[in-house]
């Protein structure tokens, strides 16, 4: 029982302290005293623990520290944790080797508890603290340390944390290798947990890291680097609109992406005078978050990349403005705040102001000294504001004995007015009297009117019986549409769990891109690619409608073209592909026909569909393609051209003349090949009224085609939706877009 009720009053405790800590200047020492006497020194040493835990003062936190190890009674993990704290306030103190001895002397204490996290937090805090004193080295050893303490409890979240520490040190080290292999394994183990937050972290971590790696490179090299970092932000916001994850996580390590972007281009723009808009639009984005959620620590950050886009925009006094604004000493890092410096001195160059350009040369220097000082001032300006809150309380104080006086004079006065009250409430007697017989005779007339309000009342009644009856019924129908919708939406969730992700589309075509747009919740087109021997394929395919009867056509046509490219061997040509599906369509429409007049049967030709298919072998060059009543085009040194397929579908019809044409070709590095479905054709546009047509789509493929494939996506789904403008969409638009690589690796 005794033990019981020491659990009940830590718990009790612990909310306490978790309400008032922000509230009150001595809120410490009123909890202790909510500490019966009789509570065990164990009960008391966790609740210091938590009082330190969540304290933010330092003195604060090494006061009540000691305490918890001074009531501990030798239990080894709450001293350890006690230390853990001791080592946090020397860590922020910048005395880094005595944190790093604490911490080691934590894990000494508690490694020996075999199915406690702690010792693995104990050891990946010691190496943050090593990350800290530039020894990437002894960090790295702790870091696999704690995961193979995680590996043995099998706990697979703190596991995937330990390998997104590991790939995050790996890539500071410049250990780029080591850094994708604890990424893919941390994307291994995601997409076993399934979880979508964990899924969409893992893919923003790979983003900083190849953003982090890009670096590191020159040129061209770099710049295939950040493109991978932008397609691995494109993967995170791709899986949170997928799975609609709206966790803080999600939304978190999105707007991370945006950072990332952000950065990529404001690099971009400092080398080639490019993408300074896209760099803006980003940032504005992760501003917009910050604000959202009111964190201030990346402030100053943003602030420096607006500055930056300022001074790239050649608006150098709207920079400088802007620069102004930064507190240089609140930037997160030193790297910052050396960025801060270098361009203020590019920005007062601009503007000749030659004693500017000199002070922040000088502040430039001033970075490499310790900065304890800082430390120091902060104190003092701590102790500073304690004494203006003492002076706010005496001057409370002086008012509190000022209205006190206030209210003695204010009882005198009333004892003189009560005469005058007495003397009114006997002229309200009398009112009272007054309105009595006024409300006798006001009780007839409402008598009378309550008898026409009965007959109103009756009719009223029956206007509301009528009423409900129509509102079950438009309830029943609001219903039966949901359920429906619901199924849809679930017919949708499996579609797309059918598509190939992603993932499966740039690990076979890197440098490409993929708009699926579907006119309803499911869509009638459809997507596939594999790889044949020497030769990634990719299938474009439309079926007979949209929504649901296209979405069920779809699926059918996803089962048979993988079934049929699995049979392929390396020497696969595309149309003996389309020859087999049309036979896998015809055999199983088989039973759909009718009784014409003439008593004979016909079977109908509308169930089917349209079909590109392309093989490509990035070693040789070589492109292998055929299309029903689909074509492809090839842009190559700003000239486009087409490679046209047969005018017969994928199903009977009375088109069909034989076997479908297989063309081949050869196309160069840089070269672009695209392939849609007629659904963007088709597309009507609201200003003009008329169709998108071929010509549009071929002048869109000219102007893109030398610009990154992400680039050309975003450019494409603007173009489409200026063109719908308010018109609704007619049907299912797919387009895809390849770029012949110099060579490929696969992993």
């Amino acid at each position: 029982m005794k033990r019981i009720s020491n659990c009940i009053i830590y718990t009790l405790a612990t909310l306490f302290l978790a309400i008032n800590l922000s509230f009150a200047q001595n809120v410490h020492d009123s909890l202790l005293n909510l500490i019966p006497q009789q509570t065990d020194n164990r009960s008391k040493a966790l609740i210091y623990c938590d009082i330190a835990k969540y304290a933010e003062r330092f003195d604060t936190i090494t006061k009540y520290s000691d305490l918890a190890i001074e009531y501990a009674e030798g239990d080894a993990e709450i001293i350890a944790r006690a230390m853990a704290y001791h080592a946090f306030v020397a860590g922020n103190q910048c005395d880094l080797e005595k944190a790093l001895s604490l911490y080691n002397e934590a894990y000494e204490l508690c490694k020996d508890q075999k199915k406690s996290l702690l010792p693995s937090k104990m050891l990946i805090n010691a190496g943050a603290v090593l990350e800290e004193m530039n020894d990437l080295q002894g960090a790295l050893q702790k870091y696999n340390q704690a995961l193979d303490l995680s590996i043995s409890l099998g706990d697979t979240l703190v596991i995937l944390s330990t390998y997104k520490q590991l790939c995050q040190i790996c890539a500071k080290a410049k250990l780029f290798g080591m850094a994708v292999q604890y990424s893919n394994a941390a994307l291994e183990l995601c997409r076993t947990i399934k979880r979508p937050e964990q899924l969409v972290i893992v893919y923003a971590s790979k983003a900083m890291m190849y953003d982090r790696m890009a670096e590191t490179k020159q040129a061209i090299e770099r710049d295939s680097i950040s493109t991978l970092a932008i397609a691995y932000c494109d993967s995170a916001q791709n899986v949170i609109e997928r799975t609609r994850c709206d966790s803080y996580e999600c939304q978190l390590s999105l707007n991370h992406t945006y950072c990332v972007k952000a950065e990529i281009y404001i690099h971009q723009a400092n080398v080639r005078s490019q993408n300074v808009d896209s760099a803006k639009k980003y940032l504005d984005l992760f501003n917009h978050w910050i604000h959202r959620i009111g964190d201030s620590i990346y402030i100053p950050m943003t602030t420096l990349y607006a500055a930056q886009i300022n001074y790239y925009q050649g608006d150098f006094k709207k920079a400088q403005t802007t620069a102004e604004k930064i507190n240089k000493d609140k930037l997160m890092n030193r790297t910052q705040r050396i960025s801060y410096c270098k361009l203020l001195i590019d920005i007062y160059s601009k503007l000749k102001k030659n004693d500017k350009v000199q002070q922040w040369t000088d502040s430039l220097t001033m970075l490499a000294y310790d900065s304890r000082h800082a430390i120091e001032l902060g104190h003092i300006a701590e102790a500073h504001i304690q004494r203006s809150f003492d002076e706010i309380r005496k001057k409370a104080d002086a008012e509190k004995e000022e209205q006190q006086a206030i209210y003695e004079s204010d009882i005198t006065d009333k004892k003189h007015k009560l005469q005058g009250v007495i003397t009114a409430l006997c002229i309200c007697f009398v009112l009272v009297i007054i309105v009595l017989i006024y409300s006798k005779r006001k009780k007839t007339m409402n008598h009378l009117l309550e008898v026409k309000n009965q007959t109103l009342m009756q009719k009223q009644e029956e206007i509301i019986q009528q009423q409900s009856v129509i509102t079950a019924q438009k309830e029943k129908v609001e219903q039966y549409n949901s359920l429906i919708l619901q199924s849809i939406r679930y017919a949708q969730h499996i579609q797309r769990m059918a598509l190939p992700d992603n993932d499966d589309v740039m690990a076979l075509f890197p440098d490409s891109f993929l708009c699926f747009m579907p006119k309803d919740i499911v869509s009638g087109d459809f997507y596939y690619v594999t790889r044949c021997g020497d030769f990634n394929v990719m299938v474009i395919a439309d079926c007979t409608g949209h929504g649901v009867p296209g979405g069920f056509l779809s699926m059918f046509g996803i089962s048979a073209i993988s079934e049929i490219l699995a049979r392929q061997n390396n020497d696969v040509m595309p149309g003996r592909v389309l020859d087999s599906m049309r036979e896998f369509i015809k055999d199983a429409f088989t039973d759909d026909s009718d009784i014409d007049e003439t008593g004979d049967e016909s079977f109908s030709t509308a169930d089917g569909m349209d079909m590109s298919i392309c093989a490509i072998n990035f070693a040789t060059r070589e492109i292998r393609f055929a299309g029903a009543y689909h074509s492809a085009f090839v842009w190559s040194q700003g000239n486009i051209r087409r490679l046209k397929g047969d005018r017969m579908p994928i199903g009977r019809h009375i088109k069909e003349d034989g076997p479908f044409t297989t063309i081949t070709d050869t196309l160069n590095p840089g070269d672009m090949l695209y392939m849609m479905t007629d659904g963007i054709q088709g597309q009507m546009g609201g200003l003009s009224g008329t169709k998108f047509m071929t010509k549009r789509l071929l002048q869109f493929f000219t102007e893109n085609a030398t610009l990154p494939c992400t680039q050309q996506k975003e450019n494409f789904e603007n173009t489409i939706r200026e063109w719908m403008h308010n018109t609704i969409q007619v049907d299912d638009m797919t387009l895809t877009g390849i770029r012949m690589l110099s060579r490929i690796h696969y992993s």
